[in-house]
């Protein structure tokens, strides 16, 4: 049976399921080159043309959204495309999250929390048992309220910064700077009779955020400075409060049901900090994150909400061990794109190109590792990619995490982004525990963990100011050539770990192709890009 999941929303995407498994996925950002793009209709014909499928061959169509719940009879239009209304349903924004969330987990039951800024209604944390193929809501906002939700305040305190809202990873970096008990006698979260949280934000976005500093007579503060580093104790304290709040709603969930294994999804699962300290802070045993588990892998939980739950299909094993979803570039193709003699590359991929020269590797991890070994800075394209906000192996920048220079080099010259931003590492799994404090795989980089105090002077470019990293854990099984890499640089150094962000610049997507792989090198003071086993150069 073949089915398309698709967000209509924000981080708009489609993703395709043929007998309960994800074959390809896609949020529209990759393609439209603006990030969180609403729409849908290019990550469709990306799904359709890299499955050699028609509209035809498909069963079934799920929809879903944030805001107010879609008809029962939503078609998004497909029926200009000749495509029967009948075969189109829709489902839950937070019941999409928590399919996406458990359905995709090794676990056969479990506990299911969803939070984000909104689903459909009053929706901002919501509470399901999984169960084989049946998933059963059990609970969510007390207070019925959707400006009340947990996360609303930390987007509250992200906007008060002068980000947007959706960049609340930047306020995760932040708050590591900060003095998190300064403001501890304060809260921004309280609780209902019954235990559950709520904010205390009189309003949204930043004017929440001015009118409770007001009330607590917190008066040292203006709301969008440009010297972000003004507001490290502000940060510290929702990210505090944040925890409070998240790792007692766990607790609270452990309490009524008992199940101490937990799969949790919506755009508050990203942040890491917090994710690191459910397994030392609450009672879970068993914990699954899904990496896109943000709006952008609605289009997997609904592609998955038809085959198992709305068709009833008996749940398969453990579906989701990597995130690439995306489809794979040929040589042929990629050397048409890239090729500095084809007038279309001239034309489309950069004015006045730099100069650059290829060079075909014979062992690919071999020279790369040398290359970063010897503190070179690699823009890394290989095969699909991911689907989520993580950069995992596949739409990289790599380099030396010996080097300390790297963050601000990385920061200031490549990325143009925040000097107070951190890096991630990328380690061996089987040596994860001698360089952090980590006891279970950290596969999606959502866990962030203590540096063992040894290493931290030996990958001080991963190291955080308050000695943590977001750790994601490689094998050669999920990883590949990645983890391939990985090894010769340790053959090379004694170190498994290398420094890896995201491949695009500040405010722009993740590289999707060849050309936008380009575009991005060309632009920045990357030293080499790597594509597939094509060595680029400029001149």
């Amino acid at each position: 049976m073949n089915i398309i999941g698709v967000n209509t929303g924000h981080d708009g995407g489609c993703a395709l399921s043929v007998n309960g498994k994800i074959k390809v996925a896609i949020s529209e950002e990759r393609l439209t080159r603006k990030k969180c793009a609403h729409g849908w209709l290019n990550s469709l014909f990306y799904c359709l043309d890299n499955s050699s499928l028609t509209l035809k061959d498909i069963d079934l169509v799920v929809f879903s959204s944030y805001g107010t719940l879609l008809p029962k009879d939503y078609d998004g239009g497909l029926s200009k495309f000749g495509y029967p209304k009948k075969k189109c349903i829709s489902v839950d924004h937070h019941l999409s999250h928590a399919c996406t969330a458990f359905l995709t987990s090794p676990h056969k039951k479990s506990l299911i929390f969803v939070y984000d800024s909104s689903g459909n209604n009053s929706d901002t944390e919501s509470f399901y048992i999984g169960e084989s193929n049946k998933i059963r809501k059990i609970g969510g906002n007390p207070i019925n309220d959707p400006f009340k939700g947990i996360v609303r305040a930390y987007e509250a305190f992200t906007s008060y910064f002068g980000w947007n809202s959706d960049e609340a990873g930047k306020t995760m970096g932040l708050a590591s700077y900060g003095n998190r008990l300064k403001f501890e006698k304060y809260p921004i979260y309280s609780q209902t009779k019954d235990g559950w949280y709520y904010n205390n934000l009189e309003d949204l976005y930043a004017d929440g955020v001015e009118k409770l500093l007001k009330k607590y007579k917190i008066n040292n503060y203006k709301k969008y400075s440009k010297n972000s580093m003004e507001y490290i104790d502000l940060a510290a304290w929702i990210q505090y409060e944040f925890e409070r709040a998240v790792l007692g709603t766990i607790n609270k969930l452990y309490e009524t049901t008992g199940i101490d294994t937990l799969c949790i999804s919506g755009g508050g699962a990203l942040n890491s900090v917090c994710n690191g300290m459910i397994l030392d802070k609450t009672k879970i045993k068993n914990l699954f994150i899904f990496p896109a588990s943000s709006d952008k892998g609605q289009c997997i939980g609904n592609a998955l909400y038809g085959h198992y739950i709305h068709n009833k299909r008996k749940r398969q094993d453990y579906i989701w061990k990597s995130d690439y979803t995306g489809k794979n570039y040929n040589s042929t193709s990629t050397l048409k794109s890239i090729s500095p003699e084809s007038k279309a590359f001239r034309e489309n991929v950069i004015s006045g190109a730099s100069r650059y020269k290829f060079k075909v590797m014979k062992n690919t991890t071999k020279e790369v590792a040398k290359l970063i070994a010897d503190g070179k800075i690699i823009g890394w394209f290989q095969e699909g990619s991911e689907l989520g906000p993580r950069a995992l192996g596949h739409r990289s920048i790599i380099c030396d995490p010996r080097r300390a220079e790297m963050k601000d080099i990385l920061n200031e010259r490549v990325k143009h982004r925040e000097g107070f931003r951190p890096f991630a590492p990328s380690i061996l799994l089987e040596k994860s525990k001698e360089y952090f404090n980590l006891e279970t795989p950290s596969p999606f980089m959502l866990l962030a963990v203590n540096v063992n105090e040894d290493k931290c002077k030996i990958i001080p470019a991963v190291t955080h100011v308050d000695n943590t990293a977001r750790v994601q854990t490689v094998t050669k099984e999920d990883n590949g050539i990645y983890f391939d890499l990985i090894n010769e640089f340790y053959k090379i150094t004694n170190v498994p770990v290398i420094l890896n962000t995201s491949f695009n610049l500040a405010g722009e997507p993740i590289v999707e192709t060849p050309k936008d792989a380009m575009k991005c090198f060309l632009k920045t003071e990357m030293d080499y890009l790597v594509i597939d086993n094509l060595l680029i150069q400029k001149i």
